[in-house]
């Protein structure tokens, strides 16, 4: 089985505005581990899952690190719908701040996790659609002084730990538009049953792929005898990123477009 854990995001009506995706690697409503790991297996999740279907139509926000970043693999999900959560650990170097910008551009919107008072990403503020503060990491004052600096921008702020309702109240009036919490909901979790992958296609299709020369037949034919890429590689080019008119169905034709 997968899983994949969700809580949602609530606008000031209090209406439901997205969804935070997090990993979980078991049946228990809770993950301890690396975060790399638990990035790369949120998108693979969201990707096999469909993100339309774990937020029901809603925004999608989705942790990455330096390594999901620089290396795109984010991109994997449609543009439209995600929020890139770029976390606390991630240094904002110029690689990180090229790969924001691309995928600002490339439509996504960006997002500041547990941003504190003086944080190091504050370079990645002007890039920022959503900034998320957590109540638990910050003061009162420290919440009002980060409103002051980033709240008249265009950028959004969002409270979150938000646990009780006198927590809400109180970033409600210190001027947040988003808030998310326990007081609202606990992270729900969501199951699908795993695709089973052949290791030894797996090193078929990379030595297929490596060659001068690309065999599309021999390509194709590897894809079809593996389940678990053919699935990925139908439902990523069907997905609302390409908005293709009619919808793919063959291996072959996915290929062409590739």
């Amino acid at each position: 089985m997968r899983y994949v854990a969700r809580q949602p995001i609530f606008d000031r009506d209090e209406k439901v505005y997205g969804y935070e995706l997090l990993f979980r690697d078991g049946i228990e409503n809770a993950f301890h581990g690396d975060s790399e790991i638990a990035a790369r297996a949120t998108l693979d999740n969201s990707l096999v899952m469909g993100v339309d279907v774990l937020c029901d139509g809603h925004r999608a926000f989705v942790n990455c690190t330096r390594d999901t970043l620089i290396k795109g693999l984010v991109r994997l999900l449609p543009a439209a719908p995600t929020v890139v959560e770029v976390l606390e650990t991630v240094p904002p170097d110029p690689d990180v701040i090229a790969a924001c910008v691309n995928l600002k551009e490339a439509g996504y919107m960006i997002a500041l996790d547990d941003f504190v008072a003086d944080d190091r990403r504050e370079p990645l503020a002007e890039i920022a659609d959503i900034i998320k503060v957590e109540m638990r990491l910050t003061t009162n004052e420290e919440r009002m002084g980060l409103m002051k600096k980033f709240g008249n921008r265009r950028c959004r702020m969002l409270a979150e730990k938000v646990e009780t309702y006198a927590d809400f109240v109180r970033a409600r009036d210190q001027g947040f538009v988003y808030f998310q919490g326990y007081f609202f909901r606990r992270p729900e979790m969501l199951a699908a049953h795993d695709i089973p992958a052949n290791r030894l296609n797996y090193l078929r299709m990379l030595q297929e792929v490596s060659r001068p020369e690309l065999d599309v037949p021999a390509l194709e034919k590897l894809i079809k005898a593996e389940a678990s890429v053919c699935y990925r590689l139908l439902r990523y080019l069907n997905s609302a990123v390409f908005s293709f008119q009619s919808e793919i169905h063959s291996v072959r034709h996915a290929l062409s477009i590739l």
